[in-house]
Formats: C-alpha cells, sequence, structure tokens
C-alpha cells in the first residue's frame, strides 16, 4: 500500500462500472473474440464496423445464411449493457473529493458512442482506449498514458478492473491495484487508499 493518499485513480469499464446482461451465443463469441480478429479492432487497426463485419463474415463462411447471420450480429451489437449506479456513486464521490479518474480500458473506437450511450461520457476526467492509443492492457504504457494525462506520478495512482491480469499490470509498474468482486469491497480499499 502507498505511504500517501492516493492521487488519483483509473477505472476498467466492463463488470465494474458497466454490466452486461445479455451474454452472445457461444459460437459468435468465439468467432467474434479470436484474437486474430479482435485484436485489430483492439488496436484501432480496423474500425468496429469491421470488425463485427468480419465476425458476420465468419458466420456465413460456417453455413449460416447471410440474412440470418447479419441478422444474429446485429442482435449481439445492440446492447450495450447497464451501468452499475453504485459503482458509479463511488467514482463520483473520488471525483467530487478532488481526485481525478480516469477510464482505462481495452475497446473498439465504439467506445465513445457506448459511453454517451449509458450516459457515462462526462463521468471521467480522461478516457484511454486502446484503439486510440494502439496498444492494449496490460501493456504498461496504457496506465502510463493515463497517469502522464492526469499529471499525477504512477506510485500515486491506484487501478480497479475485474481482471487479475490487467490488475497485475498495474501493480508491476509501481500503481495500487484492486481486483473488484463487490461494491463493498470498493468502498473499503478506496477509503483506505483515500487515508494513506
Amino acid at each position: 500500500m502507498p505511504g500517501e493518499p492516493t492521487a488519483a485513480y483509473l477505472f476498467d469499464l466492463d463488470g465494474v462500472l458497466r454490466v452486461r446482461e445479455h451474454e452472445p451465443p457461444a459460437r459468435l463469441s468465439e468467432l467474434a473474440y479470436d484474437l486474430d480478429r479482435y485484436g485489430p479492432a483492439l488496436l484501432g487497426e480496423i474500425s468496429d464496423d469491421q470488425w463485427r463485419f468480419s465476425v458476420a463474415g465468419a458466420l456465413i463462411a460456417e453455413g449460416l445464411a447471410s440474412d440470418a447471420a447479419v441478422q444474429a450480429v446485429l442482435d449481439w451489437s445492440e446492447p450495450m449493457g447497464r451501468v452499475d449506479r453504485e459503482v458509479l456513486a463511488v467514482v463520483e464521490e473520488i471525483r467530487a473529493a478532488g481526485r481525478p479518474v480516469a477510464l482505462v480500458v481495452n475497446a473498439t473506437d465504439r467506445l465513445e458512442r457506448e459511453l454517451v450511450a449509458l450516459g457515462l461520457d462526462e463521468s471521467f476526467d480522461t478516457i484511454v482506449n486502446s484503439a486510440r492509443t494502439g496498444v492494449a492492457l496490460p501493456d504498461a504504457a496504457m496506465y502510463e498514458i493515463a497517469a502522464g494525462i492526469l499529471a499525477v506520478p504512477v506510485p500515486e495512482c491506484a487501478y480497479v478492473s475485474r481482471r487479475p491480469e490487467l490488475v497485475a499490470g498495474a501493480e508491476r509498474i509501481g500503481m495500487t491495484g484492486h481486483v473488484f468482486d463487490s461494491v463493498a469491497g470498493l468502498r473499503s480499499v478506496v477509503a483506505e487508499w483515500s487515508a494513506g
């Protein structure tokens, strides 16, 4: 734990601030998130639309009718999840106390539209998206970019994600990390970090 109060907070989106209630069919998910297909979209090498179009193409290549493949991708793409209002309240309290908060995520170039749809587009002091930086978590550069924009030294930042490997990436460069599992747990560590 840091000796001084945490000066800035970095948050992941999915599984922390956003809850997804509709999972895609298993095969669609396998095709969509195959690293060779999804990786270029995460790094901004192709657009979100191009990625989703390629998923439809992969379904068609497996024998699904064109209209059914397109509809399957549309049905998967439409839901954007919901905001966990209790976690958002924690973020708002951190900012109200004068500590900046960054959203630091692996995402496609659709992220900005999703944040507007979710009402989160003004909930952070900065947004660091892998599709805009060209590097993805847990690459050290992602955390360092956020700290640099917030003008806070890396050791004075804390990172929150539900994914242990991303938290470990933050801790490797000297940040404090927390694997999110509940709002109560988050409130507890934020209180501890803010006190120093």
